[in-house]
């Protein structure tokens, strides 16, 4: 096996650097998607219930205090509140669209690097099988195979590893991808609770001084 590996060196190494920055990437996607993601839900009631209080300041405080994509969607609501809903929803939609770069960064690369590992298995394979058959052909017509056999193996080897990494590649895109929609539902949700509140509170103020008016 180290004899084996030692053929292959040349072929390893990038593949090696490949599966080193495949690794960085996605731990480090995977640490800023983890703690990018927190409970919708009670986050919006929390915030309604401070702007409910008239406590509008300490509400746009835990939005800035608060480093994930809801929260700075959140306070971004906040900010743009007294707009009509429809502005107040292309806003919303802008800054949606804002946060998917930042989302997505790196996983792009993770997919790249997934295309590359594979076709340099290929390039691999393809050496070492020339090389073998020129060896061959340099050879007297009976000749055992164990001077060709390293060769074979080493093209088989260089493929594996290329395809071993190819798998690695597409299950760790495929799995980020998953978290980035889990947190653009978020954002949707998000998005569409606050305009409902923004929307309720108007009618209440407009009922309110209609009363007010008539008394």
């Amino acid at each position: 096996m180290r004899e084996l590996a030692q053929t292959i060196d040349v072929f390893l190494y990038p593949l090696g650097l490949l599966a080193v920055f495949g690794l960085l990437f996605f731990t480090e996607r995977l640490i800023f998607l983890h703690k990018g993601r927190i409970q919708p839900k009670r986050f919006v009631r929390g915030i309604e219930n401070l702007l409910k209080a008239s406590r509008y300041e300490e509400a746009l405080s835990v939005c800035e205090q608060t480093p994930c994509a809801v929260a700075r969607l959140t306070r971004a609501a906040l900010l743009h509140r007294s707009e009509p809903p429809l502005v107040l929803k292309d806003m919303l939609r802008q800054h949606a669209l804002l946060e998917l770069p930042m989302l997505r960064k790196r996983i792009e690369s993770l997919h790249m690097m997934g295309q590359i590992a594979p076709l340099i298995g290929l390039i691999g394979t393809v050496f070492f099988l020339l090389k073998g058959f020129w060896r061959l052909g340099e050879l007297q017509a009976y000749t055992y195979l164990t001077s060709v056999a390293p060769l074979f193996a080493s093209a088989l080897a260089v493929t594996l590893v290329g395809l071993s990494e190819r798998l690695l590649f597409t299950i760790a895109y495929h799995f980020l991808n998953g978290r980035v929609r889990l947190l653009i539902f978020d954002l949707e949700w998000t998005a569409s609770e606050w305009l409902l509140f923004f929307q309720k509170s108007t009618c209440v103020k407009k009922e309110e001084a209609t009363v007010t008016s008539e008394g």
